[in-house]
């Protein structure tokens, strides 16, 4: 049975979560992904303490992935910092929806097995990234 569903939580209002959430199925489905995903979105400071608490690092970050699935369920839990979102778009001169699907689309590109833990894996992640980005904007 194949699960693809997207949920959010405190989703931003600048974005179009129907846009957003449509677009991240169809990439779900390209990264042959089966699950429920759960994006909840939060302050810097609240992911710095989950960060901190689960990952031992004490710094801010855009997105930690809980893959649910090394415990037996078909979901992941994706916890973004929108300040951080918005912070990013204006250090890299991109739209705040821009940065909004860059981490968005990072966490499922986590989820099918892609790290960024070192410059060759990051720059296949960064690729696979703007892949993704430009079919955002083919299709909205």
């Amino acid at each position: 049975m194949v699960i693809r569903e997207i949920d959010f939580i405190n989703f931003p209002d600048w974005a179009d979560d129907s846009a957003v959430r449509a677009w991240l199925l169809s990439e779900m489905q390209l990264l042959n992904l089966s699950l429920e995903v759960v994006y909840s979105f939060m302050s810097d400071e609240e992911l710095l303490k989950l960060n901190i608490e689960h990952l031992d690092h004490d710094t801010y970050t855009d997105i930690i992935t809980y893959d649910m699935r090394s415990e037996g369920l078909e979901e992941a839990n994706l916890c973004v910092s929108y300040e951080r979102v918005i912070a990013n778009a204006a250090t890299f001169k991109v739209s705040d929806t821009d940065e909004l699907c860059r981490v968005c689309v990072h966490g499922l590109l986590h989820l099918a097995g892609y790290d960024d833990k070192d410059e060759v894996s990051k720059a296949e992640m960064r690729n696979q990234e703007q892949l993704a980005l430009n079919r955002f904007h083919v299709e909205h």
